[in-house]
């Protein structure tokens, strides 16, 4: 087609137009969309696991593997005396731990809660610092990492790990 016919012919001319400005267009939504997802940052606490007090732990634990196909994990304290446990994977790095106590059982301040992984346990003190909440006691897992235990305003028990970097 001649110069001359697209002059002629401007239906064919808008037409190109046209197609142009769609590949254009559709291209640079692809190139946004890219870039959204490749800035979204790591949240700053993150879903770690659910605590539950069990009353029979041999029962609970085949119960969650039976209709939930949970499988169990390492479990990865010493043995304690009072307390028997087992940890399953609920997928997504997501944990059940599930613990069964015995005797006294006193000293256990924390039985049943919902745990986070945070990247920085003194962001969490300085925070709690400033709305006046009594600082909890500093402990560490087994493999270092520190960990807090603390409630809500509502009573509700809160376990923070801090992720190792």
């Amino acid at each position: 087609m001649k110069k001359s016919e697209f002059i002629q012919h401007p239906s064919k001319l808008l037409l190109i137009a046209f197609v142009l400005i769609c590949c254009f267009s559709c291209k640079q939504k692809s190139t946004n969309e890219n870039l959204k997802t490749n800035t979204v940052a790591q949240p700053f606490a993150t879903y770690n696991h659910t605590a539950f007090v069990v009353k029979n732990l041999d029962s609970s634990v085949a119960f969650y593997n039976y209709v939930f196909e949970f499988d169990t994990i390492h479990y990865p304290f010493p043995y304690r005396e009072h307390i028997r446990a087992k940890w399953m994977s609920t997928g997504n790095g997501g944990e059940l731990h599930l613990g069964e106590f015995k005797g006294d059982t006193t000293q256990y301040y924390d039985p049943g809660h919902i745990g986070f992984t945070i990247s920085s346990i003194d962001t969490i003190l300085s925070r709690l610092e400033e709305l006046n909440y009594e600082l909890p006691e500093m402990e560490h897992m087994p493999n270092g990492e520190r960990t807090i235990h603390m409630a809500d305003m509502d009573g509700n028990n809160i376990h923070i790990i801090e992720r190792k970097q």
